[in-house]
């Protein structure tokens, strides 16, 4: 018995020396990405006035290096290509709670029409963006949140907190369509080759009980999270090609309340309606963009805090 437990002893040694061997991996994760953006979050360094939330349509549709320049507000755009608003609440709670980040005046949250708190299989909670980074406690205690690791092994073995993607120790590059900007946003200046490029004008009519409750929350904690800490938030419908979901912003309107307002851009410019200014049906390209985020400048000058 005593050799069984002698023995036992040994291998649990032998495996955490091992599991430490690890420990530089895991670390060098974060150099090898080509994307920075949630470990400026994670370490206090994000430093803007105005922060851009969503999913590929807040990447492609909004430029904040624009906005910045046509109105003097620094802005950051930290809208990731197939993420949910799960996800832009936790990006929300991590600029809020980390020490060193400004506390930003103005958040834009980009919503997609109409999936935004209904099923969606396009966007998710981007995990994959967390991997790289959970050498940070911030990132390890999200993860155990949302019940993708066992809180006292995930802080015990190096092996349970990473992923196979860790594994691959090489230099991220962009990829053609997520090329990112200084500012953090990703406008494609070219089309995709399957956009058919017909207008969609089927009547859509937004289904309240299509809504997943833990979508509606995280929306909520967003809302809550501006009124607590006194920013201005401005949730942003922008355009797709095709006729907007019916009662789709009567429902945001709702749900912000007073805490903050909903806006959207004008049906009636005919560059909306133009297939000429989209990369495909659910985003504009680059000349597209540049003119929503015109429109959008217009409206947040009028609106900006202060004034």
């Amino acid at each position: 018995m005593n050799r069984f437990i002698k023995r036992g002893l040994l291998f649990t040694l032998v495996f955490f020396c091992i599991d430490k061997l690890f420990i530089p991996v895991r670390n060098a994760a974060p150099g090898l990405e080509v994307d920075r953006r949630l470990e400026w979050i994670v370490t206090g360094k994000m430093d803007a006035d105005l922060v851009i939330l969503g999913s590929s349509r807040g990447a492609r549709c909004l430029i904040a290096e624009q906005i910045t320049q046509s109105t003097g507000t620094p802005s950051m755009n930290f809208s990731y290509p197939g993420s949910n608003v799960e996800f832009h609440e936790f990006l929300l709670r991590q600029i809020t709670e980390n020490k060193g980040n400004t506390v930003p005046k103005t958040v834009v949250l980009v919503v997609d029409d109409s999936d935004e708190l209904t099923p969606s299989v396009s966007l998710k909670f981007r995990l994959d963006r967390l991997y790289p980074l959970v050498k940070y406690r911030a990132i390890r205690d999200e993860m155990v949140k949302r019940g993708e690791k066992i809180p006292v092994v995930n802080e015990l073995l190096i092996l349970h907190q990473i992923n196979k993607s860790n594994l691959w120790l090489h230099q991220k590059k962009f990829t053609k369509n997520d090329v990112i900007m200084p500012c953090g946003s990703m406008p494609i200046p070219h089309q995709k080759n399957t956009f058919d490029k017909q207008f969609g004008s089927k009547d859509h009519t937004y289904q309240r009980g299509s809504e997943l409750s833990e979508k509606l929350e995280a929306f909520k904690q967003i809302v809550a999270r501006c009124r607590d800490h006194k920013i201005q938030l401005i949730v942003v419908i922008p355009p797709n090609f095709k006729e907007v979901t019916h009662g789709f912003r009567d429902r945001l309107v709702e749900l912000v309340g007073d805490a903050g307002s909903v806006w959207m851009y004008d049906e009636s410019r005919p560059e909306y309606r133009d297939r000429e200014f989209f990369f495909d049906h659910a985003h504009l390209r680059t000349s597209g963009a540049k003119i929503f985020t015109e429109e959008f400048i217009q409206h947040f000058k009028t609106t900006k805090v202060g004034n």
